[in-house]
Order: structure tokens, then C-alpha cells, then sequence
């Protein structure tokens, strides 16, 4: 690994170029030793219209969204080399800035790569339709660029997050105006200078870094066609207002309190080997974790003291370790508000099985050990309320229909998995519950998610579907032309 970071340029990217600070650069910390590791300028206001003028001018005026799909894929793929040349570097600010073990961060930074790579080619699949009207009438669809997006990506998987919006964006044409999270700006600051070297018109992409009132300015402004946001359910329903003024289209990927079902016909070894990958990946702080177990009462016991002789195979330490399984969370107040969510927890009467504090060999930084309680039922804030860190509940069910009623009770439906060996009854189930996304006798990751397949939730979990072709519905806009041919 590189001794040091990676020098950037810690400012705006805008209109091809970074521009001079304008403010007061705000520190970053090391979620693993609480250091400084550099100091980022946020956009100023002027910043902010002046990027969303050019990205306005560029769409407007100029060559990408009238550029033939196939010359924008080449720049895409030169992209995702770009990114590949770049891995070390990109993983290194992935794990000192987000707290993310470094063999982690490797794979997500291919998956970046990857998934320019799959956009890079999918855009001349995408058009639309011919459509028997009449007998004398020429009917048909096109598919255009949406216009000028906004995309505002989370602390949890900045580079991840960017390629997932940036790259189908741009494949359909669009300018992009990408804000990532104050606390996780480095990788898509590389990314942008990555970009700017692999022939993206100036204006097209803009990065734009700095907090929650740059997102409030772009879910408003009347130059911007649609908005693409990743983050918390509470933010997300305030950028849906804000963008309700100008009718402006909305794409939204929030929270989840995803639920595991397990029978006891299951694998048990394996429903619980991979339920640790599920629930404590990027230490549990991802919308798709699988945190709430639902296991059969005859399966409870050999569950649960397989998961917690999983967990106690975790390795917690530093990022920078390959043999790191479990990084730190990404800050100081988060971990605070996780911990809180334990103590509740134990006052309510879960069990404790697992973990529930700072790990004893960890003094600095903000470690949390994996934790799991059982005899936690459907009425406790810990199975309802996303936690967003190390921790997992346990909760008994008695026939099918209870785990399906079981599993549908909360407000949100992104992720889930269903464990059993009847095949039929796994495939009921996986109809049954309501959430976008459920696997079953397998718990991918979201940083392993296929590029092919769509991503996004039902009920408070969001809008609209990342991956796949489905992305492209979102930065296109669909025309129907009609023509007399008598």
C-alpha cells in the first residue's frame, strides 16, 4: 500500500477544472485514529450556480447528448481504465477516509470499474418502441437524455454510490452536478480527476462537495430536470419536497430494516455464515443489511450459537490490515448514536448474546463490537428502526404465514432473504414479502450486487431502481412520435 494519500486537489470540480477555495477547508478524520487526514473546501453559493450554469450550458449547447451513443461509450470505458489504474489509490482513500478494510475497498473499486464498463455498452440496447397505432399510421418511441441531474450520493459507499448514478448518466447523455457526502468527498474528487482526463466535455461533470444546503439548492433550482439522491429516509422525503416546486423528476434510495427469514429446514452452518456478511458489512452500516433474523422456533438455538460463533471469527483493527474483516464507524457522533440503540435495547429486555460495547483492545477510534440479541420482538425499537451499524436481532416465528407478516412489519422494504430448503416455500415467501430486493439461500452484499440487476425498495425505502437497464428509465425522458402515412 502507499505510504501516504494520494495527492488531490481538495476542492470543486467545475466546468472542467478544480476551482480556487472559497471558504474555510473543514478537516476529515481518520475513522480508525480520529487524525486528520486532509482538509476539504466545500463549494461556496457562487460556486454552486456557476456549476449549475455550465452544466445548463454544456447540455444545452453542447456535443455529449447529441454524441453518437457508441463515441460515449468509448469514453466511458476509458473511465473504468482510468479507474482501474487508479485501484490502489482509490481503495487507500475508500479505507483512511470511510473506515473501510482495505480488501473491502479493493472490490468495491473494481465494482466501480465494472459498472462503467457494463454502461459504457448499454445504451445502444436502450431505445424505444414501434407501435401498431393503425394501418396508416407510423408510431413510435425515442428515448432522450433526461437533461441536467443532480446526484447526491452517501458517506457509506462514496465511490460506489457515484459510479452507480454518474455512469448510467452519462451513458444516456445527461450533465451531471454530483455532490458527495462532507464526511467521504476523496474518492469522487479523484474520480473527477480521473474524469477530466478521459475526454468528458467541460460541464458535463461537476463535483460538488460540501453539506446538506448544496443538496437543498440543487433539489430546488429550475435548471435541473431530475435529482438522484442516496441517504436517509428523513433527507430524502425533505429533497422530494424540495424538488416538488419545480416538478423536477426524483429518484430516491434510503433506509432499511431488512429481515432474514430462516426455516428450520435451512443449512443452518451456511444461513448463519452468510448472515454475518449480510448484517455486518462496512460494519453494518448499509441500507441493505440484513440485521432483523426471523428464525423458525425449532431452528433458534443452533442459529444462534452459530451466528455468534461467526461473529467471534470477525477481526476488528486497522482498516489498513488485509486481515481486517470489521473497520471502525465512520465517526465519533455515529458511534454514539449506535451505542445508544444498545443500551435501549437492553432496557427493553432483548438478550444481549454479543458484543454491545467498545472493544477492549481498541481504545482509539470508533470500533464497535458485533452484536446480537435475541428475544426481541416485532413491538421493540430495535426491530423497527434502522440502527446502521454492527448490530442484529433475533426474532422466533412459529408457521410461514407468521414470518411473512412478520417480515412485511415495517415501514421499509429494500432487502431481504428467505433460508430453506423446500423450495416452494422459499419462493412463496420471497412473493410475499414486500421489498425490492430478496435472495433466497444466498445474501449478497450491496458492494457485490450485479450491475445487471435493479436496485431499490419498496415503501419508505424509495423510488425508483439503480443497475441495470433499469437506471436508464431515470435519466431518459420518453418521446412518442406519430406519423400519417396516408
Amino acid at each position: 500500500m502507499p505510504a501516504a494519500l494520494p495527492r488531490l486537489r481538495l476542492t470543486a470540480f467545475i466546468d472542467g477544472a478544480f476551482v480556487e477555495p472559497a471558504g474555510t477547508a473543514e478537516a476529515l478524520l481518520n475513522p480508525a485514529t480520529g487524525e486528520v487526514i486532509a482538509s476539504v473546501t466545500p463549494a461556496s453559493s457562487e460556486q454552486v450556480l456557476t456549476a449549475i450554469n455550465a452544466a445548463r450550458r454544456a447540455f444545452d449547447e453542447g456535443d455529449w447528448p447529441r454524441m453518437p451513443v457508441f463515441e460515449r461509450g468509448q469514453i466511458l470505458r476509458a473511465i473504468a481504465d482510468g479507474i482501474t489504474a487508479r485501484s490502489e489509490d482509490l481503495a487507500l482513500l475508500e479505507c483512511v477516509n470511510g473506515g473501510k478494510p482495505i480488501t473491502g475497498a479493493r472490490r468495491e473499486v473494481a465494482g466501480a470499474a465494472r459498472v462503467f464498463s457494463y454502461y459504457a455498452g448499454a445504451m445502444d440496447k436502450f431505445f424505444g418502441d414501434t407501435i401498431p397505432v393503425a394501418e396508416n399510421i407510423l408510431n413510435f418511441t425515442l428515448r432522450e437524455p433526461l437533461g441536467v441531474v443532480a446526484q447526491i450520493t452517501p458517506w457509506n459507499f462514496p465511490l460506489l454510490a457515484a459510479a452507480w448514478k454518474l455512469a448510467p448518466a452519462l451513458a444516456a447523455g445527461c450533465a451531471s452536478l454530483l455532490k458527495p457526502s462532507p464526511l467521504t468527498p476523496l474518492s469522487t474528487l479523484l474520480l473527477a480527476e480521473i474524469i477530466a482526463g478521459c475526454g468528458v466535455p467541460k460541464g458535463i461533470v461537476n463535483v460538488l462537495p460540501g453539506g446538506a444546503g448544496i443538496g437543498q439548492v440543487l433539489a430546488e433550482h429550475p435548471d435541473i430536470d431530475g435529482i438522484s439522491f442516496t441517504g436517509s429516509t428523513a433527507v430524502g422525503i425533505s429533497v422530494m419536497r424540495a424538488a416538488a416546486g419545480t416538478i423536477k423528476k426524483v429518484a430516491l434510495e434510503l433506509g432499511g430494516k431488512n429481515a432474514c427469514i430462516v426455516f428450520d429446514d435451512a443449512d443452518i452452518a451456511k444461513a448463519a455464515r452468510s448472515a454475518v456478511g449480510a448484517a455486518f458489512g462496512n460494519a453494518g452500516q448499509s441500507c441493505s443489511a440484513r440485521s432483523r433474523f426471523l428464525v423458525q422456533k425449532s431452528a433458534v438455538a443452533p442459529f444462534t450459537q452459530a451466528l455468534v460463533e461467526e461473529l467471534g471469527k470477525l477481526k476488528l483493527g486497522s482498516p489498513l490490515d488485509p486481515a481486517t474483516t470489521l473497520g471502525p464507524l465512520i465517526s465519533a457522533d455515529h458511534w454514539n448514536r449506535v451505542d445508544h440503540s444498545v443500551r435501549a435495547a437492553q432496557q427493553s429486555g432483548a438478550t444481549l448474546l454479543a458484543g454491545g460495547h467498545r472493544p477492549d483492545d481498541l481504545k482509539s477510534g470508533n470500533f464497535y463490537l458485533p452484536t446480537a440479541f435475541g428475544n426481541v420482538s416485532p413491538q421493540l425499537p430495535l426491530y423497527q428502526d434502522e440502527v446502521f451499524g454492527p448490530v442484529c436481532s433475533i426474532t422466533p416465528f412459529d408457521t410461514e404465514a407468521e414470518a411473512i407478516r412478520e417480515a412485511n412489519d415495517s415501514a421499509y422494504g429494500l432487502n431481504g432473504s428467505v433460508w430453506s430448503r423446500d423450495i416452494g416455500r422459499a419462493l412463496r415467501v420471497a412473493k410475499s414479502v414486500r421489498t425490492g430486493m430478496i435472495a433466497v439461500n444466498g445474501l449478497p452484499s450491496a458492494s457485490s450486487m450485479s450491475v445487471f440487476a435493479p436496485f431499490g425498495g419498496y415503501k419508505r425505502s424509495g423510488i425508483g431502481r439503480e443497475l441495470g437497464m433499469s437506471a436508464l428509465a431515470f435519466y431518459t425522458e420518453e418521446k412518442t412520435v406519430t406519423v400519417d402515412l396516408s
